[in-house]
């Protein structure tokens, strides 16, 4: 009760890798992608690195539209960027995605904790002023205004004595060693 059973993810190959968040939505038996054009495919989890909070998951498809890791950019504080997720569950009504548009507020490093645990991740990230990390938002794409690719967005991070929320993305050159790992 209470636990969104969908996030976000992005296509990071022709042949239908996606890289997601790590989290309780993949721990089940089965799991579906459905793709902004709608399409809906059985997915299989190829792997995890919880230390990243990462997981790839591969579907049965080719030639689809993807981002390259490889090409990703880094930004600078006030760069004015586009998130793209499944905010809410938007991809399952009428809208393929939620489109929030913001900017980099700072890159520093992740030093925080998730009730009384502290976050597995601590490395660098964006933190964002104007895209929020609401239920579903974990693993979809930060690009630039260009289209560039930037980061993923993180999970959800709230500070229970005041509620404020710290909006954040992880650079994809912080995943990506990882990620080849996984696909190998």
């Amino acid at each position: 009760r209470g636990m969104e059973p969908y996030q976000s993810g992005l296509l990071i190959s022709p042949e239908g890798h996606i890289l997601t968040v790590f989290s309780y939505v993949l721990d089940t038996d089965v799991i579906h992608a459905t793709l902004t054009d709608g399409r809906r495919f059985n997915a299989t989890l190829l792997g995890a690195d919880p230390r990243l909070e990462i997981a790839v998951l591969k579907i049965d498809a080719e030639d689809l539209p993807y981002f390259d890791l490889s090409r990703a950019v880094e930004v600078e504080a006030g760069t004015r960027v586009l998130a793209f997720s499944n905010l809410f569950g938007v991809a399952t009504g009428n809208e393929p995605a939620s489109v929030q548009h913001g900017v980099v507020a700072v890159r520093t490093r992740l030093d925080a904790r998730r009730g009384v645990f502290e976050t597995t991740y601590n490395g660098p990230v964006y933190v964002l002023d104007a895209v929020t990390n609401n239920p579903g938002a974990a693993g979809g794409a930060l690009v630039t205004r260009r289209g560039e690719l930037v980061a993923m967005l993180g999970k959800e991070l709230r500070n229970a004595r005041n509620n404020a929320w710290l909006n954040y993305a992880v650079p994809i050159e912080s995943l990506r060693r990882s990620v080849e790992q996984i696909r190998e």
